[in-house]
Parts: C-alpha cells; structure tokens; sequence
C-alpha cells in the first residue's frame, strides 16, 4: 500500500474530549471547583462570597457572589477554553496579582457537570442565564437576578463515570470542601463569606484583621495562643501569626502560607518555622502557623502546577532565612518576657534578727560513710526482687506457656529496669528483654478493646472544660460522639461551637482527654474516617498509645511486676497493637556457651 493511501493515525480531538481531558488536570474532585469558582469570585471584585454545598459537592456545589458579574456576551465567552480577562501578553504571565488566570476553570467544570450560571452588572435591568451540558450551551435568556454571580455545579462527573466512582464518602470531600474554603477565607479576611453545608450554616464570617478570622475559623481558643509574626526586607515582607510553642500539635494541619495572597504548600519553607521552634517543643510535633509573604511577582512563578499551589521562587534562601530569624525573634519577644516573674519569691523573703540574737545556722544532711573516690556501679539500672512474679495477679500460668512457649521461673526471680525502658526478667531458658511502653500498649488495647460497656466507669471532672476544634474536627466528632461516649467520655456539644468534657474514662485526666479527641481525628484522617473497621476499635488504639507507660519512666517494683503478668495474659505477648516487637529473647545456654 502506497503511503498516499495509508490512513491517518493522528487525529484532532472533538472539544468535548479535549474539555474532559483539560477537566482531569483542573477538577480532580469538588473541591477543585469550589477553589476555583470562589477564586473566580475574587477576581470579580466580590465583598460578600457564599458557598452553598450539598451531598459533598456531588449533588450541587454553589458559589453566589456580588462582584462586578457579566454581560451577555462574556457570560457566553467564559465557558471557552483559554477565556481570561487577566492575560492579553505574555509579559502579563510575570505580572500575576490574580487568583485564576489561564481560563481554564468554567470550561473544564462545563465538560463534567451540568452547569447554571446567573449574571448581571450594576447598570443592567436584566442579567443572564446559561445553561451548559457537557460544554453545550442549553439555553441562554435574559434573567431577574441580583448584581454579580451565581454559578450552580449539579452532577459533578454525570458524563465520566469512572472518575464519579473514585469519589470517596461525602464525609471525606466534604472535608476537603471546608479546607479549601478555610484556606480561602484566611487570607482574604477583607471578605465576608457564608458556607452551608445540606441547608446547614457551617460558617458565617464578616470582614475582619487576620486575627479574628484565623479565631473564627479555629475556635476561641486561638485568641490566647497566636504569635504576631512581621519582618520585611527588599525581597519579602511577611506577615501573620505563628502559634505559642505550649501549644503545638502532632501533626502539620494547620501550617499556613500565603504568597500575595495565593495559598501555598512548601515544605522547605514550612521547616524554618519548624526549625526555630526546636528545644521548646517535643520531636515529632508541629507548630501551627498562618503566614503571608508578600513578593515581587516577578520573583515567583505559579504557572508550575494546575492547581497553582505549588509556587517556584527567585531566591528561596534568603526567604528561609528571613522566616527563621522573624519566627525566632517573635518567639523569643513574646514567650520568653511572659514566662520571666519578677515578683519577690517568697524564698527570698527572711525576718530581720531581733537585738542580740543569733542567726539560726543551716542544716545539711550528709552520709558520714560515703566515698567521694568509690566508682558507682548502678549504671542508671534499678534492681528490684519478689518471691513471686504471678502471687495476686490473676495470671494463668498455662496461658503463658501457650502463648509464650516457655515456663516462667518461680525460684526467686529478679526484675530489672534497664534505661528506664526495658524491664528485663527471666523464663526457666530464657532472659526476656521488655520494651515497656509497647507492653503497656498491648495491655490497654485488650483492656479497651474488649470492653464490656454497660460496666463502663467515669470519673466526674472537678473543673469541667469547653474546648474549641478546627471546624474540620468539630463535624467529626459529632459524628464521633455516640462512640466515645461508650468509653466513659461525658461530652456535648455547645451553641458557640465548643465542646464541654464533663467527665472522663477512669484511666485520664482532662489533659489526657483532650489530646486523646485530637489523636483520635488526626488518626481517623490519616486513613479513610469511613473505613470499614470498627471506630471503636481506632478509639482502643489512640487511648491506648496515649495511656500507655512511656518511655524514660521510672518504674517501682509492683508496676513491672503488672505488666509483666498482664502482658503474659494478653491476647498478643509479643506483638504491640501497632505491630511492634514488644519482647526479644535471649537464651540462658548460649550466654553461658559465650563465657565458657
């Protein structure tokens, strides 16, 4: 066959198609057009942005504005592809001060979606509406509407079957929805915004300073624990907040950067606030922030990723730099002078000598046998001996052996701890090598987990407390609340938006019991918080990683000798919830093989 008359392999794809495939990189999920369509709204110049969402964004995603909307022929134009009223050169792309700009967004959600959008400006007696499918206008008119614009999304993903599909529970992209619009609504807090959520108001935030609406978002709380944070050099002027270092958490969900007024995720700049923290804080725990840089545009690039939240900037040194030294100087400025009390110590305070007394002199007591020369041999290791390990503590001694393989010596056995973090101990065979706080684990997973709740014992706070949650948790653990009830938590829900604990599991204090509710939603977020396990099962696991014994405790004698035989009674002796390794065992013959 001659090459003439070969057919051709390349051809030019129909809109719709190339809509669709432009619509994969723009809208991964309905959080992806709720970002966009609010961005949309700014751009138009808006002082008031409402977000109505039902069914996680797959039934209907609205975003109602007052800006300067459209006419009838713009309204018309925005739903082609590479329509912008932002770029008209090239030059314009290193000039960027909007939120969208490649005119992607409304033809890429018209390819997937069934889309309604409502529209007018100040001087029209009339605006427009427009109805898309699948990128094919339906039906355009004239419309009585309010000035500015009203875009409907229902259907998402109606027309792409496999990507509706992949969506995951509404819980979940409802949780994505919210962190899109918290994301927003911080740093553009000269807005005012309202958010329902299947008819219910979720937030409802007034033009406000940064401040109030990062308090508004996150709970009353925040008024206490915020940090203001400002420097400015030639090259950045930051400004925002960081969070005291008391109140520090285990993960990175509330680590906030802005770039003119652009949210953004940079791990190597987020690592200089982390950095300037260390030796106040804990290892593995993060400290909130919510910062904005404010650059020359030419200095940065947000043309790298479709989501424009990834942003490449000239000289990203000295940024670290700057926000290491401003993190530092705000820490120092306003923890340190708080903590310092200059008041007279009562220590210090002393009677003067009445005429002719004489002072009383100091007492000190003191080892007349002790040697100053003598090595000490203890080594950091206590010693402690019981005639037997199992006298009282319920422990079946065949239960051991099953689960164990080994009989436990009776004859006088020694209990060690060992770098206040292995209890180390003795079988007829073998030296066992504890890690006590995965034993500790073990022993309240069973104990949790196996719970008879009708039997469950609380204790009645003293001092009840409310606390305040990220709006993310707060919808959660409503959710959670008939779970950790069954635990002994006594906990409602308030009209501020707080959580009163009235009582707790027997086991906690009210410190315990707060971090547990925040462990327990951070955990669930990590997976998936509609998975099929058991949340009853998620609460045993945080309760008992948290409750547990840590490390570099110091032990008494009674306490090794009950983890010790509560672990041999366990339903695992040798494997922690988690999966760690909880004992390693050395055999007596081999040591003695060692020396001869």
């Amino acid at each position: 066959m001659k090459n003439g008359n070969m057919p051709n392999l390349i051809k030019i794809l129909p809109p719709n198609i190339s809509n669709q495939i432009a619509a994969g990189e723009v809208v991964q999920r309905p959080a992806s057009v709720v970002k966009e369509l609010i961005e949309n709204a700014i751009d138009a110049k808006a002082t008031h942005i409402q977000l109505n969402i039902k069914d996680g964004g797959k039934t209907l995603i609205q975003v109602i504005d007052n800006g300067t909307g459209m006419n009838e022929e713009d309204a018309l134009i925005s739903f082609e592809r590479h329509a912008t009223s932002k770029i008209k050169t090239s030059e314009d792309l290193f000039h960027l001060t909007t939120m969208g700009f490649r005119g992607e967004a409304l033809a890429s959600i018209a390819a997937i979606a069934h889309v309604e959008m409502k529209t007018k400006q100040e001087n029209q007696e009339l605006g427009t509406l427009v109805e898309m499918e699948g990128n094919v206008c339906k039906n355009k008119t004239p419309t009585a509407c309010e000035k500015g614009t009203s875009i409907s999304v229902k259907n998402l993903f109606y027309n792409v079957p496999a990507r509706r599909n992949f969506l995951k529970t509404e819980q979940i992209e409802n949780n994505h929805i919210l962190e899109e619009f918290i994301r927003t609504a911080l740093i553009n807090n000269d807005i005012a915004f309202t958010y329902y959520n299947n008819g219910k108001l979720i937030h409802k935030l007034d033009k406000q300073n940064l401040k109030k609406r990062i308090i508004d978002l996150f709970g009353k709380a925040y008024n206490e624990r915020l940090l203001p944070i400002e420097e400015e050099i030639d090259a950045v002027k930051i400004s925002g907040f960081i969070i005291k270092a008391e109140y520090v958490k285990k993960n990175k969900s509330e680590q906030y950067f802005f770039v003119n007024n652009r949210y953004m995720r940079n791990t190597y700049l987020a690592n200089s606030i982390d950095r300037a923290y260390q030796g106040l804080i804990q290892e593995k725990t993060y400290p909130a922030f919510f910062i904005h840089l404010n650059v020359n545009p030419e200095n940065i690039d947000v043309n790298i990723h479709p989501t424009k939240t990834e942003i490449k900037f000239l000289d990203d040194k000295v940024i670290y730099a700057v926000l290491y030294a401003a993190a530092k100087k705000s820490l120092g400025q306003f923890t340190l002078i708080n903590q310092l009390d200059f008041s007279l110590d009562s220590s210090f305070e002393f009677t003067p000598l009445k005429k002719g007394e004489m002072p009383t002199m100091p007492r000190t007591n003191f080892n007349p046998d002790y040697n100053p020369f003598e090595k000490e041999t203890t080594n950091n290791i206590s010693y402690h001996k019981q005639e037997d390990i199992f006298e009282d503590k319920g422990v079946n001694i065949l239960t051991i052996e099953e689960n164990f393989n080994t009989n436990y010596s009776n004859n006088n056995p020694e209990v060690i701890q060992f770098l206040n973090k292995y209890i180390i101990t003795k079988t007829k065979n073998n030296i066992l090598i504890i890690n006590q706080e995965r034993a500790s684990q073990r022993i309240l997973y069973d104990k949790f987990s196996s719970m008879d709740f009708a039997d469950i014992s609380c204790q009645q706070l003293l001092f009840p407390y409310n606390h305040f949650f990220s709006p993310t948790h707060t919808t959660q653990l409503l959710e959670l609340l008939p779970d950790i009830r069954k635990y002994g938590f006594a906990i409602e829900y308030q009209n501020d938006g707080s959580f009163n604990i009235t009582a707790t599991p027997n086991e906690m204090n009210s410190d315990d019991a707060q971090i547990i509710l925040e462990d327990l939603l951070f955990e669930l977020n990590q997976t998936n918080f509609n998975s099929p396990s058991p949340k009853s099962q998620k609460i045993a696991l945080t309760m008992a990683k948290r409750l547990s014994i840590k490390e570099g405790k110091q032990l008494q004698d009674e306490e090794m000798l009950g983890i010790v035989g509560q672990l041999f009674s366990s339903s695992s002796c040798e494997i922690s919830p988690f999966g760690k390794k909880i004992i390693h065992k050395l055999d007596i013959e081999e040591i003695n093989n060692i020396f001869g």
